[in-house]
């Protein structure tokens, strides 16, 4: 069992690969761009 400190830390660590992620925000970005497209066509 890990105490409360080393499941924060690994959820920051985890957190923080995410944001520095490039194949995760290319996809949302590319899913905004899309829906935006959509509301500006209609």
């Amino acid at each position: 069992m890990t105490n409360g400190t080393g499941t924060s830390q690994q959820s920051r660590n985890l957190f923080s690969s995410v944001l520095t992620d490039i194949q995760f925000w290319v996809p949302v970005a590319v899913l905004l761009a899309g829906l935006l497209l959509l509301e500006w066509i209609r």
